[in-house]
């Protein structure tokens, strides 16, 4: 089971009835002892069958309490298979199935324990089983079914939302489908339930969820909702796009970009003050303070957490997500780079790249170094790094890995590689659209751009990233030399007038003081 998930099984306390948690070994072996003597005769009497089963449960839980989880696995399999199991008092059955969800979680048997705690939520209404049970749906790539389980804990336990993993929400909402019905049902339930984050700013939520409204033409309800859009990015967001004029003022103090930047950066900073052993909250500090160009500051933030790391005995670390430090050091090599150390920066990310568990990949440090060695004109060192990333990857990372392989490509002018990294970006475009056009932009394939982006726009789901993509953001006046080619690109692409005038029909194109989610260095 992965540290990430681990951590979020424990979020909310998961209360085992069945025996004090005292209990010793030697109990264990004596109730199994008992258990095997019973017989195959003993198990026909209903009586016997009955002590048989508690026997049975009482040593399970015994095991699993005691680090027995293989063994204590296998007996609440036999034991829940038995007939008499079906006979005990639903609430009996509702704590025997969650233990055994439990242990099957700790043998990682993810399809097992997500079966075991759906029948524990049939046989009892917990919140902690409604809990695993989208955990585990989410970890299996079944965002359907976790989405069903969080919005059934969202409904009936709002309170327990200030303890659940925030990463689960983001996750689901960028895996469900953009307009699906699911997706739109949690999200409402999240806004009607009054959800914030701890440590982030979550106006992507409400962005989506806004969108989802207004394409339904619910439009009372969606000015609702986008009154927590704070966030920069999304405040562009809602300005780009044609849809949502009925409620944007381009005046307003509410939707200017510079007064949405000093407010974001205001609440990031408080949450970073009353939550100080949460990396994750300076890590969204770290990347607002990017977006505004406060790059000095986004420096300092990471010295400060590798001086307080370092200070802090080895048996007492400062932070409760140390794995977190990679991100506000990937943050730190941004602010090098663009100040023109480039060198630095590099060097940070590397070290980010190096840091999380020997035997499990930084997936995200290692595809963005690899990206930056081909940005500062290094392929050869983006080919190699990208050995070290493995195969277990999700269909972004795979978009990221054939769009670095492009890149070098193409600063090789290998043009049959190029073609065959562009061929997989554009089959599994899906994946991440604005990935592809990156790739298309550094080929110099400005046809195929013009026409990708022709289609996004025309598409209700892709033409809201594609607006805030658009954009002209504030840009880093030390360009990364692999980097220049694409901005001559980008330009070329935006002031075509066939562009221009697909970007007319549904939305505009905006000048902004901040630097985009795409051109941060």
């Amino acid at each position: 089971m992965g540290n990430r998930l681990g951590a979020a099984l424990c979020g909310l306390t998961l209360a085992l009835g069945l025996v004090a948690t005292g209990a010793h070994a030697q109990t264990a072996k004596a109730a199994e002892a008992g258990a095997a003597a019973s017989g195959k005769d003993a198990a026909n009497d209903t009586g016997i069958e009955r002590a048989l089963l508690r026997q049975r449960l009482i040593f399970a839980q015994t095991l699993a309490s005691n680090g027995g989880a293989q063994l204590a696995d296998r007996t609440f399999t036999e034991a829940i298979a038995m007939p008499a199991f079906a006979e005990l008092p639903a609430a009996a059955r509702h704590t025997a199935l969650a233990a055994a969800g439990r242990a099957a979680l700790q043998t990682d048997d993810m399809p097992r324990a997500a079966d075991l705690y759906r029948r524990a939520t049939q046989a009892g209404d917990d919140a902690d089983d409604w809990y695993r049970l989208a955990l585990i749906e989410s970890e299996l790539e079944r965002p359907e079914a976790a989405a069903q389980a969080f919005i059934h804990l969202t409904e009936h336990w709002p309170e327990a939302l200030a303890k659940v993993d925030e990463s689960t929400v983001f996750r689901l909402q960028y895996l469900l489908p953009r307009g699906s019905d699911t997706r739109l049902d949690l999200l409402q339930a999240l806004f009607a339930a009054n959800w914030t984050s701890r440590t982030s700013d979550p106006s992507t939520i409400w962005l989506s969820l806004t969108e989802m409204l207004v394409d339904r033409d619910r439009r009372d309800e969606a000015r609702a909702v986008a009154k927590r859009v704070v966030g920069p990015i999304q405040v562009v967001a809602l300005r780009s796009d044609k849809r949502f004029d009925f409620m944007v003022a381009a005046d307003s103090w509410a939707l200017n970009v510079d007064n949405a930047s000093r407010r974001q950066l205001e609440l990031l900073r408080q949450q970073a003050e009353v939550q100080p052993r949460s990396l994750d909250a300076r890590s969204q500090l770290g990347y607002a303070l990017l977006i505004a160009g406060l790059d000095d500051e986004a420096l300092a933030l990471n010295d400060e957490v590798k001086q307080r790391i370092a200070d802090a005995p080895a048996a007492q670390p400062p932070y409760d997500d140390p794995r977190e430090q990679a991100w506000l050091m990937n943050t730190a090599s941004i602010a090098l780079r663009r100040q023109g150390r480039i060198a630095p920066g590099i060097a940070e990310l590397e070290r980010a790249s190096r840091l999380g568990d020997a035997d499990e990949p930084n997936v995200s440090q290692t595809l963005n170094l690899a990206e930056a060695y081909c940005r500062v004109a290094r392929p050869d060192d983006a080919l190699a790094t990208l050995d070290r990333v493995g195969d277990s990857l999700t269909g972004y990372a795979r978009m990221i890995v054939h769009n670095i392989r492009a890149c070098v490509a193409t600063a090789k002018r290998d043009t049959a590689a190029t073609d065959t990294a562009l061929r997989y970006l554009r089959e599994h475009r899906s994946e991440g659209n604005q990935v592809y056009l990156e790739a298309l932009l550094r080929a110099g394939r400005l046809d195929d751009a013009a026409r990708t982006l022709s289609e996004q726009l025309a598409s209700r789901e892709d033409r809201l990233d594609a607006l805030t993509w658009l954009q002209e953001y504030r840009v880093s006046e030390n360009p990364l030399p692999g980097d220049v080619a694409l901005r001559e690109a980008r330009k070329t692409l935006l002031a075509r007038e066939d562009v221009q005038a697909e970007v007319a029909k549904v939305g505009r194109i905006g000048r902004y003081a901040i630097y985009g989610e795409g051109q941060l260095d």
